[in-house]
């Protein structure tokens, strides 16, 4: 069908008027209807890889230091003998550049925290999903360098000191080989990260007033291998016998522990209020152990929010916005009553790749005191927490 002009008055109008068809060839509008599919089936990848990359520049390459200048420092200036930084969940993205916003945001501020401490000791505690999507294939595998050293190491010798990085691993990191032998194989090869194997315990001695010696110790757990068949991760009589022999461990770890600060560390939550929520055999079989024991706290991840809970005298940090915060307050119904004190979470995505959150623990005589952070160096929140007795 063709379109013939005529004459109405002054405008011109169309009629349609209908045109021979030839037997057996494609008609006109037909043609042009293959040739606009296939020039949207030659468009579409170069389109989507376009908005893909602008995607990209919006969320990586303008972070939001582009208002460093506007946002706020740190606050702690801690003078206490030892100061620790927590960070869960800070494994960045398992594609270029292999970092959010958020991340590179929580490490600035980290970066701030760590220099204006004056304590004569500092670490950080990487609590777990040190590598997403699915950890790491050997001890030189590039997310080391494009996650870890780019990040965290090279430019920064105030996050970089020598056995300063204390990690743990989470549930991604186990996902692509069923086992973290590569990142604690890596050890060898870095002066900063220190994964000596996959449980395992370290204490610190602090200077008090008058002279007097405290210690902090720490007991670096491995909550995937102690909840085994928990996500289908690890599952099988070798898994469980291992598992066994971790809780064997840890009971008598913390049992024959005397140290003035009792601080445990591990991946998933005992108690949580966010989307993942408590983990039962954690809630079943930790918790007896960390109150029976009067651990000090016990600093987990797994959840990307920033949330702080006391329960029985045991102060519970959830760490693991340190690449991203996203997560609301699903399982506030599954904690124990009144055991909140504070949560910070729930942005929605894109926002919240490019806000964090993390903690720092001073230790001194009087007290250890933890302040959760967000990205732009606002504290949340602060608990303190007096010496055992």
């Amino acid at each position: 069908r063709m379109p013939a002009p005529t004459m109405l008055g002054d405008h011109t109008s169309y009629v349609t008027l209908d045109a021979p068809a030839v037997a057996g060839a494609p008609t006109t509008r037909s043609a042009h209807k293959r040739g606009l599919r296939t020039l949207v089936s030659l468009c579409a990848p170069v389109c989507l890889a376009l908005v893909g990359g602008l995607l990209y520049v919006w969320l990586c390459l303008i972070p939001s230091r582009l208002a460093d200048e506007a946002r706020h420092s740190v606050a702690d200036t801690s003078t206490d003998g030892l100061f620790v930084i927590a960070i869960g969940d800070w494994g960045g993205v398992p594609f270029y550049p292999y970092v959010t916003p958020a991340q590179l945001a929580v490490r600035d501020e980290m970066s701030k925290a760590a220099s204006a401490s004056s304590a004569p000791r500092k670490l950080v505690l990487a609590l777990g999903d040190n590598f997403y999507q699915s950890g790491v294939l050997s001890d030189e595998d590039a997310r080391f360098k494009s996650t870890f050293e780019e990040v965290y190491v090279n430019g920064h010798p105030e996050l970089s000191a020598e056995g300063m990085w204390r990690v743990v691993a989470g549930n991604h990191d186990y996902m692509a080989l069923r086992d973290v032998s590569a990142q604690i194989a890596y050890s060898n090869r870095s002066s900063t990260w220190r994964f000596p194997s996959e449980y395992y315990t370290f204490a610190e001695h602090i200077q008090g007033d008058g002279g007097a010696m405290l210690v902090a110790q720490f007991v670096m757990i491995d909550t995937v291998l102690l909840s085994v068949g928990h996500d289908g991760i690890l599952n099988g009589e070798p898994a469980r016998a291992r598992s066994a022999a971790h809780w064997r461990w840890l009971s008598e770890t913390l049992a024959a522990s005397t140290a003035d600060y009792l601080v445990v560390a591990g991946h998933y939550p005992v108690w949580s209020v966010c989307s993942h929520g408590p983990t039962r055999v954690l809630v079943e079989r930790l918790r007896p152990l960390l109150l029976a024991h009067k651990a000090s706290a016990y600093f987990f991840g797994h959840d990307h929010c920033a949330q702080a809970l006391v329960e029985g005298g045991v102060h519970h940090h959830g760490v693991g916005g340190a690449h991203l915060l996203g997560y609301g307050t699903q399982s506030m119904g599954d904690v124990p009553h009144g055991s909140l004190a504070f949560h910070f979470g729930a942005a929605v995505w894109p926002a919240n790749l490019f806000k964090g959150a993390f903690a720092t623990a001073s230790f001194g005589q009087s007290a250890m005191t933890v302040t959760h952070f967000d990205s732009d160096g606002r504290p949340l929140h602060s608990l303190r927490q007096p010496p055992r007795q």
